[in-house]
């Protein structure tokens, strides 16, 4: 399934279980809501998290964060989720940039991701500080 993602489309923010560098204490999870705010386009120079290279991206404007180390742990919620036909697999759909949630979907994270929003400012500098 191509993902098109566009300029005003609102996205859920997701950490892996390994974003923080330690996989065994830290779990996926759904940390952040945002709405593009320009069109995806080609970046004059890739970004690079270890071995993965990004060359297209696009301006958020977040809507909030949860505190570090917080926010929606998704494998709690696979098997409520239609995206994940086959809950036993679902960490493999979760190896891409972006998935597109069916409606019903997003709807059940929003609404527990809803709760533990605080407002960017007042959290994004722990994400910054506290690598590990």
């Amino acid at each position: 399934m191509s993902l098109t993602l566009k300029k005003g489309d609102e996205v859920l923010l997701y950490t892996t279980r390994g974003c923080f560098g330690n996989p065994t204490r830290d779990l996926g999870r759904v940390i952040g809501l945002a709405t593009l705010t320009s069109e995806v386009s080609t970046l004059d120079e890739p970004v690079t998290f270890q071995e993965r290279r990004f060359t297209e991206g696009c301006r958020l404007r977040v809507h909030g964060l949860t505190p570090f180390r917080e926010g929606v742990v998704l494998r709690d919620l696979v098997d409520d989720l239609q995206v994940f036909p086959k809950p036993r697999n679902w960490s493999v759909r979760m190896r891409r940039a972006s998935l597109k949630l069916p409606e019903a979907d997003a709807g059940l994270v929003k609404r527990e991701l809803q709760p533990l929003l605080k407002p960017y400012g007042e959290v994004v500098g722990d994400y910054a500080l506290q690598r590990r």
